[in-house]
């Protein structure tokens, strides 16, 4: 086969088939009949000489060709994703939609900051991804990530540190008055804690924790810091409250608890692949939070 006879709608089409799996949801992806779909695969295994599926009654089964096609193909369409992203975002001013993966316990307090973003910018339409898994940007999911923890250090992505992201630890008036505080490491176990479950773990200030206490004084668990919170409010037990919690509730009297844990830096994070550094929308947002995020910092406790 020619260079010059190399039909690249057709390899599309035949990647759809091998990455969906059925003939009509490619067709549907791809805005095709189904008799077309099948012109083009058949077309593209005559050129190639080998046969790249299997038709049975359940779908499209991949022979080892079609395999090393949808292996050597995901980089391929993730690097065209981009490069479609970055050709839309290189505009002169700040207009079109952004997407914003941000962690889920972030959103209550992100909304009304991009509410403020966009009455600066009322030509960005702004999407936000609220979850606690790593959305892609480097197959362009979202344009901009916000992220908790320690520096990422991926390949190809930019990150501006915004603000730090502290996690300490409170306890209701009531259950200090019932219980005490421990004043240290080795009196963990002597109270009952209030404490994130899942991946949440494995943050900074609450690993270190983890390792200490035994698994019968944990009296309460939460994926959601916004959970935990409610949780030490109402005194059942001893929790980590973030800064982004402390900012929202500062009229709630919630009283530090220190015991000698060691916490590791963690931050704020403003991520982006470098592919999207010259996008008008991702520089207007990063300057917006630059100078709007600190502001959400709580007052120090006297």
């Amino acid at each position: 086969m020619q260079g010059d006879d190399f039909n690249w709608d057709d390899l599309h089409v035949a990647y759809r088939v091998a990455e969906l799996g059925t003939l009509s949801r490619a067709a549907e992806r791809l805005g095709l009949n189904h008799s077309t779909v099948l012109r083009r695969i058949s077309r593209l295994e005559q050129q190639l000489g080998v046969r790249l599926f299997i038709r049975h009654q359940r779908g499209y089964q991949l022979t080892d060709a079609g395999q090393i096609m949808l292996d050597r193909m995901r980089p391929i369409a993730a690097d065209m994703l981009r490069l479609f992203t970055g050709l839309a975002t290189h505009e002169l001013s700040p207009s079109g939609t952004l997407r914003i993966s941000t962690v889920s316990d972030f959103s209550l307090f992100f909304a009304p900051m991009l509410h403020a973003f966009r009455e600066q910018y009322p030509q960005i339409r702004v999407q936000v991804v609220a979850t606690d898994e790593r959305s892609s940007l480097v197959s362009g999911d979202v344009h901009v990530a916000i992220r908790m923890g320690a520096q990422p250090t991926e390949p190809d992505l930019i990150a501006r540190k915004l603000i730090p992201a502290t996690m300490e630890y409170y306890a209701s008036p009531s259950y200090i008055e019932r219980y005490g505080s421990p004043s240290s490491l080795a009196e963990v176990n002597q109270h009952q804690w209030v404490l994130p479950s899942g991946r949440k773990r494995q943050m900074a200030g609450i690993r270190e924790l983890v390792n200490h206490i035994k698994p019968d004084q944990v009296v309460f668990e939460s994926n959601s810091f916004t959970d935990i919170y409610s949780a030490v409010s109402e005194g059942m037990g001893i929790g980590p409250v973030g800064f982004l919690q402390r900012a929202g509730n500062l009229n709630n009297q919630l009283v530090p608890v220190h015991f000698g844990l060691m916490e590791d830096p963690a931050f704020m994070w403003f991520v982006y692949h470098k592919d999207m550094r010259k996008s008008a929308r991702i520089r207007a947002l990063l300057d917006f939070m630059v100078n709007k995020v600190p502001a959400m910092m709580p007052v120090p406790e006297s």
